[in-house]
């Protein structure tokens, strides 16, 4: 008998993982693996609920109950321990993640902002990220009055100690948005949005007591928190968790996950897709069996058919199937799910309407979810679109977040957006462009990266790719940003190249100057646009978000301000 109530008769977080804590406390709920098949810790849902109800008795007892937590783990169980644990208690977490000691120039200021930011009163970890945070931060204002709990120390508790249960108005945490197109923002999500976003999720994947996910995502980002770690609470079934760095050093662990544990469901931005494409030997496609993945949900960026296609072709000889794809979109301001197709169906392609030359394939991201809407909006009067016009894409309903945090300028200009003539409902301003056709939403690209080029819009990723095909022995996929450098709009285009042999010798003259012109060339084919500029960078150098979105904003800052370490370039008149 299946006793699962329904979302509406959940007020908070907090009674879920009672709920699932008692009603199935000996699901093994929570496994971490890897190299994608080495189990090194799990958690049933009875082990997670004593273990939050322990952490949550010392967050009551510090008085923080409606406070804010900064959240500080590495990969692994620990973290989601720590983020049930404050939602538990009423506290109100911020998860980050740790600062990468290799690469401190670039994410301490990141989290030095958010806690600026935040002002969380505590801050949750490991022991071993508390001892490097505590050093990393002894700047911040009032830093050695906050208190730093090692979650991971902390004993079992049988029952539970709470001064007032949370409700679906009370805010459950801060989502900081990936900062794609500028500072990210802490996003206010009440514990109702969240029951809600769940919900849909969940009649959407029609996700029930027999499924089983495979997550690599982050987990303090929304895709990998609320859809792989939530999720799988909310509906009552297994997920297997890894770290997104064994994802990223071998995309074939991702897949091997899949096959060991018979996934049903796991998925990513479209670049993970395109990584196992380019990154899994042929010779390996034997040792697969992708057969009982169901929803491979594909979202987080503009999802383009030649990478579903080239992926489905390759792992049929795996078991994949092309209708397992599910390309959804969503954002942190509207918790995550935004829309979705159906279960089963194959995607729906259609031509871009505003393309360069031959017509860009695109890929349908469904509906919209329960109770929600979306509208395709002229940016600048607030007008709705006409069916097939690309706009400003517009959604509303029980999932989108109450606003910034501390924001109410910005809060009152996203999050009460309004139509022209018409004041009965608020919307969400996403700040991507995308055009509906026969009820399908199709997702172009963000407002904010547009390169507008003599009265007509270009979209990076158009250029960014055909950047990538003219030499894909030596230009890395997914890792070039496109963008003008001024209201001229002197495009340039900074692209991310192998090192020849994959060793650290550098990079020819000869071999650099031949890549430059082989992308000027391209570019100038496909999009008649003319190039001020390519420049060649090492792997790892062109900034991406926590979820891999290319941060083309900050890219043309660092390139602007000579940051970026150039292997070869090519300039015109230079």
């Amino acid at each position: 008998m299946n006793t699962d109530r329904q979302a509406s008769r959940f007020e908070s977080l907090a009674e879920l993982i009672e709920h699932r804590g008692t009603e199935q406390p000996d699901l093994e709920i929570y496994r971490f693996v890897e190299d994608g098949e080495r189990v090194v810790a799990s958690l049933t849902s009875g082990e997670l609920l004593n273990r939050v109800r322990g952490i949550a008795r010392q967050l009551v007892e510090a008085q923080l109950v409606g406070e804010r937590a900064l959240l500080l783990y590495p990969p692994g169980l620990e973290f989601l321990v720590g983020f049930a644990a404050c939602v538990y208690a009423g506290v109100v977490a911020v998860p980050v993640y740790p600062p990468d000691p290799a690469r401190l120039e670039r994410a301490l200021p990141l989290l030095l902002g958010i806690i600026r930011d935040a002002s969380p009163r505590a801050i949750l970890g490991d022991s071993m990220t508390l001892e490097l945070a505590r050093m990393l931060t002894s700047e911040i204002e009032d830093a050695g009055k906050k208190v730093w709990l090692a979650t991971d120390t902390v004993a079992e508790a049988p029952d539970a100690m709470r001064v007032r249960p949370p409700t679906e108005e009370s805010l459950a945490f801060l989502q900081y948005t990936s900062g794609s197109t500028g500072a990210p923002k802490g996003v206010a999500l009440s514990h109702g949005n969240l029951l809600h976003n769940l919900s849909v999720i969940q009649a959407r994947f029609e996700h029930t007591r027999q499924s089983q996910g495979v997550i690599w995502l982050p987990s303090y980002h929304d895709m990998g928190l609320i859809g792989g770690i939530l999720q799988p609470l909310y509906a009552g079934f297994p997920v297997v968790l890894m770290s997104p760095f064994d994802f990223l050093k071998k995309p074939i662990n991702w897949l091997r996950a899949i096959t060991r544990f018979r996934a049903t469901t796991s998925g990513g931005p479209a670049f993970s897709f395109d990584l196992c494409t380019r990154g899994v030997p042929d010779s390996e496609l034997g040792t697969l069996d992708l057969s009982s993945w169901s929803v491979a949900f594909v979202g987080s960026d503009m999802v383009r058919w030649q990478g579903l296609d080239a992926f489905a072709r390759k792992f049929a000889r795996s078991g994949f199937r092309l209708e397992a794809f599910y390309p959804c979109y969503g954002l942190a301001e509207s918790t995550l799910y935004v829309s979705g197709g159906d279960k089963g169906a194959a995607p729906v392609v259609r031509p871009s309407p505003v393309h360069d030359g031959e017509p860009q394939l695109m890929v349908g991201c469904g509906r919209a979810g329960t109770d929600s809407e979306i509208r395709i909006v002229d940016p600048d009067s607030c007008t709705p679109m006409e069916e097939g016009q690309v706009g400003e894409i517009w959604t509303r309903g029980p999932s989108v977040a109450r606003g910034y945090w501390e924001n109410p300028a910005q809060t009152e200009e996203i999050f009460g957006a309004r139509l022209v003539g018409d004041d009965s409902w608020r919307y969400l301003r996403t700040g991507d462009l995308g055009f509906i056709r026969e009820g399908e939403l199709f997702v172009t690209g963000r407002i904010k990266e547009v390169i507008k080029v003599r009265g007509k819009n270009h979209f990076p990723r158009d250029i960014e790719v055909t950047a990538e095909d003219s030499d894909s022995q030596m230009i890395r996929r997914g890792c070039s940003a496109a963008f003008a450098t001024n209201d001229d709009a002197e495009l340039v285009v900074v692209i991310e190249v192998r090192k020849p042999d994959g060793g650290d010798a550098a990079l020819p003259m000869e071999r650099a100057a031949a890549i430059c012109e082989n992308v000027r060339a391209a570019i100038t084919a496909k999009h008649g646009l003319s190039v001020a500029g390519v420049v060649l960078v090492p792997p790892g150098t062109v900034p991406k978000t926590s979820s891999g979105k290319v941060r083309r904003v900050v890219c043309k800052d660092m390139f602007l301000g000579d940051e970026l370490p150039v292997l070869g370039a090519w300039r015109r008149g230079g």
